[in-house]
């Protein structure tokens, strides 16, 4: 919550005036040791106008042998006709060295300028290297595990080790960093080891809150099923472009990357995808886990968008307020539940917000500073790296794979079937369920089909996009300028978002950063944007997909995907499922309160308190408020006037809130002092557990109890004597741990009248956000006649069908009621002064707790009721033989298709 040394904070009064403490000259926290020990900030920074022009060598026999060498293994897995335990990892592998001769085709990897490069001990860094790859192998093998279900006591024990081997991964990836010289020292030239980094915390908060039941729950009905089918299809039928939907027949209404995240851990994990097999080892007593594979790359992409917004935000307002921000979007139920599921909006949302941040960090940057370089050496081999080569390395490996496999399409390697070798064909593709579905009852028969256009194949698109890819490296191979790579690396996002969901992923980056260029009149950043560069990244990320996919299916598919999924559900009512109810401006206003509560009144108030702010024009920090003041209105609007309304839509407008939010307790924090070191980890704790202890106590005062559960179907009796005295225990442990730890607010001689106007103001925004908080609470833990359960409105931000009954056999109103008390008292305290500090930690404790039941109690709790794994596993657990079907009425729910593959 607070820096870890007496520098590790911005000076109040240099924040206060704008003056931004040193440039950025890097992705992470940069600058670096120079190798021997001086800070490389001491030293003359080098701008692209002193550099003498940097010769690039061109390698085209070493580098097109390793292109070709490290292609040839994933397009060989590509155009088998059979499938493979390893294809994932050996055609990553392949990708890995393709990447790296197309880069060193460029000459990118040779030295560029003596001055600049940071020399690397290699035998380190490879050292620390090896240490990542053994812990990426560790935390696959133990997904294996888990989704095959041979542990034991699987899922306490799949908890305990996914959560353990991610967080494994991670401290790897920092020792390389470190090894590498780029998180030596931090922006401020000093040493901070992991432990006091505030974005290591923002992670290990996702890991703890969302790792350890992410997996061990039913998908829900009816999307995360829908997708997962798609996705299964999409190996059963060995087709990555055309994508079938049981007996619904070709799906056209997403973008595909949803699916190939899905597809990939499908197939990496061990996920047994085809027909009557997903759960088919309960028969033998195993415990099988599929919901591991489909929810890990969702919370990968969720763990790397927050991780990059809270980059930005640190940069504009210093780091407790980028942890601050990252900690509310954390527990807020609309990203905690949508982390949870396999639907595309998370896969949309999380590289929007990468994609936010990266913007925010490129309009902070010196428009001249480079980014630094680090230097091999391995006998009279040399090669030297920076922030450009993990950049455009990673755009490589996201090109490469399509354009091998549109290649493979046109050319066959047998190895099953008719004479074996390979056999050049036309494109072909078929239509029908997988695996051997094709003519049961419910599905069609499987039909072959020609492309619509036969005259384009996929061997000319893979041309096409090989040689765009190769103008985007040529354009860029001697770009180092920092500003300039964020803003290219922030336009690789946009284009991840615009392939999981359509075209508000394209929409709102370039709308808001207009916007914000207009606002504060930042003219010049037109041409630093890189929009020939976003350009070409688009097409070659996005359009590969879109323009086969054209070819194939002809305009039924873009009718269908463009006109009718994006157009028509914008200005037509495509799905509505909110018949009777109010859709004008106040339909996500309400929906808003749910998905952010505790934090609505927090959220709201970040906001105004933007509104009091200087000019951004003359004030940086109120320009960088506006950037994420303009996502905010941009996102709400969009999505209000948009016809076709479901609760989750306004999900993008969510994240800037957080951060606005995270801003605003930054600035309460300020009117005291946190303690440090151990004396800070003994004061959280002692709030965490005082905020845990009163949300019982207040629980066990009404009927009901903290995990939901009847007593021969009524909610169990209040216990006023346990009620009490968890509560006082409480209270007694947060007053403890102030006592001990805290510090009241500022010197009375501080109290200027600028000062009281401010203390006034948030007084006044603690007291409206207790007032938000009792009354989205009410809606939550009370039932109008007529309307729905109130408790069911938290499952209602993922899922439609807004009318299905709540399940009698739960009830969480007693401990909805008891986290509506304690947040809104602990935001009442921001009336007093004295407290403020303390209220605003408090009040971060009560969202921890609030977010790990929420992620950990709600949701599991309600997934047998929305979602059919428990039902599924039943059947394959109890029937004699396979002979005996499992019998569907056409419910729609779609998980009858997804648990037993169609």
């Amino acid at each position: 919550m607070t820096d870890g040394s007496a520098r590790g904070a911005l000076d109040e009064r240099e924040v206060d005036e704008g003056r931004a403490s040193k440039p950025e000259v890097g992705f992470a926290e940069l600058p670096e040791g120079d190798g021997d020990g001086e800070p490389a900030a001491l030293a003359p920074p080098v701008t692209s106008e002193d550099a003498e022009p940097a010769h690039r060598p061109w390698h085209p026999v070493r580098g097109t042998l390793l292109l070709l060498a490290g292609a040839v293994i994933p397009f060989l897995i590509m155009a088998a006709d059979r499938r493979f335990g390893f294809s994932v990892p050996a055609g990553l592998v392949g990708c890995l060295v393709s990447a790296c001769g197309a880069l060193d085709l460029l000459g990118t990897f040779d030295e560029r300028q003596e001055a600049t490069a940071t020399r690397v001990d290699t035998t380190a860094a490879l050292t620390r290297l090896v240490e990542l790859i053994a812990a990426g192998v560790v935390h696959i093998v133990v997904l294996r595990l888990a989704v095959a279900g041979v542990l034991p006591k699987p899922i306490a024990t799949a908890g305990v080790l996914v959560t353990g081997s991610f967080l494994w991964v991670v401290v790897a990836g920092f020792r390389v960093a470190q090894a590498l010289g780029a998180y030596k020292l931090d922006e401020l030239g000093e040493k901070r080891d992991l432990l006091r980094r505030e974005g290591f915390w923002l992670i290990i908060l996702n890991a703890f809150l969302y790792l350890p039941m992410l997996g061990s729950f039913s998908l829900s009905d009816p999307w995360e099923t829908h997708y997962g089918e798609v996705a299964r299809e999409m190996l059963a039928r060995d087709d990555w472009i055309s994508l079938w939907w049981a007996q619904d027949g070709w799906f056209w209404s997403k973008p595909v990357l949803n699916f190939w995240m899905q597809g990939l851990a499908f197939s990496l994990l061990g996920v047994r995808y085809l027909p009557d097999q997903m759960l088919a080892g309960a028969a033998d007593g195993r415990f099988p886990q599929p919901e591991w594979a489909a929810r890990m790359p969702v919370f990968v992409l969720t763990v790397l968008g927050a991780y990059f917004l809270y980059k930005g935000v640190a940069k504009a307002f210093g780091r407790r307020a980028g942890l601050l921000g990252g900690l509310i979007l954390t527990t807020m139920p609309y990203w905690y539940l949508l982390a949870h599921q396999t639907m595309t909006d998370m896969p949309y949302v999380a590289p929007l917000c990468a994609s936010m941040g990266l913007l925010l960090l490129g309009f902070q940057s010196d428009p001249d500073a480079e980014v630094r370089s680090y230097r091999f050496e391995l006998g009279r081999f040399k090669v030297e790296l920076s922030a450009f080569h993990v950049l455009f390395g990673i755009i490589v490996l996201c090109v490469l794979p399509q354009v091998l496999y549109l290649l493979s399409r046109n050319v066959t390697l047998q190895l099953q079937t008719g004479p074996h070798g390979f056999r050049w064909h036309p494109d072909e593709f078929f239509s029908g369920s997988g695996g051997g579905n094709c003519g049961l009852p419910g599905n069609e028969a499987c039909q072959n089909h020609d492309p619509r256009n036969r005259n384009f194949q996929p061997w000319h698109g893979a041309l096409l996009w090989t040689g765009l890819t190769g103008a985007l490296l040529w354009l860029n191979r001697d770009e180092r300028r920092t500003q300039r790579l964020y803003f290219l690396a922030a336009w690789f996002f946009m284009a991840l978002a615009a392939m999981g969901k359509g075209a508000p992923g394209l929409v709102l980056p370039l709308f808001v950063a207009g916007l914000y260029v207009g606002a504060t009149k930042r003219w010049r950043d037109l041409t630093r944007l890189e929009l020939a560069g976003m350009a070409l990244i688009v097409a070659v990320v996005i359009l590969p997909w879109y323009v086969q996919m054209f070819m194939r299916h002809g305009q039924p598919f873009t009718d269908r995907l463009l006109f009718h999924d994006m157009y028509k559900r914008a200005f037509v009512h495509v799905h509505d499922t909110n018949t009777g109810d109010d859709t004008s401006f106040r339909y996500y206003i309400w929906q808003l309160g749910y998905g952010l509560f505790p934090w609505t009144g927090i959220a709201a108030g970040g906001l105004l308190w933007w509104l009091r702010g200087k000019d951004e024009q003359r004030d940086a920090k109120s320009g960088y408020a506006a950037f994420l003041a303009l996502w905010v209105v941009a996102a709400f609007s969009m999505f209000t006037i948009t016809l076709t309304k479901f609760h989750h839509y306004i999900f993008p407008a969510v994240p800037p809130m957080a951060m606005l939010g995270g801003v605003l307790l930054d600035r309460v924090l300020r009117d005291g002092t946190l303690p440090k070191g151990r004396q800070l980890a003994a004061y959280l704790s002692a709030l965490g557990a005082g905020a845990l202890l009163v949300v019982y106590g207040c629980t066990r005062f009404f009927p009901g109890s903290l995990f939901g559960q009847l007593v021969d179907g009524r909610a169990p009796r209040p216990r006023i004597a346990l009620a009490i005295a968890c509560t006082l225990l409480g209270l007694a442990l947060i007053l403890q741990g102030i006592k001990r730890f805290g510090s009241a607010g500022p010197p009375a001689t501080e109290q200027t009248p600028e000062r009281r106007y401010t203390s006034l103001m948030l007084g006044a925004l603690g007291f409206g956000a207790a007032v938000v908080a009792v009354l989205v609470g009410r809606d939550m833990f009370t039932t109008v006649r007529g309307d729905i359960d109130g408790q069911a409105r938290l499952v209602h931000l993922f899922t439609y069908n807004y009318r299905r009954p709540w399940p009698e056999s739960l009830s969480f109103n007693a401990v909805l009621l008891g986290f509506t008390i304690t947040s809104a008292a602990a935001c009442l305290l921001f009336v007093v002064q004295r407290w403020r500090t303390h209220a605003a930690v408090l009040l971060c404790a009560t969202g921890v707790v609030w977010g790990a039941w929420g992620v950990n109690v709600y949701h599991v709790k309600t997934a047998p009721h929305w979602g059919q794994r428990e039902t599924v596993l039943a059947y394959y657990a109890r029937r004699s033989s396979p002979q005996e079907p499992l019998v569907s009425y056409q419910m729609n729910w779609k998980g009858e298709n997804f648990y037993t593959g169609n």
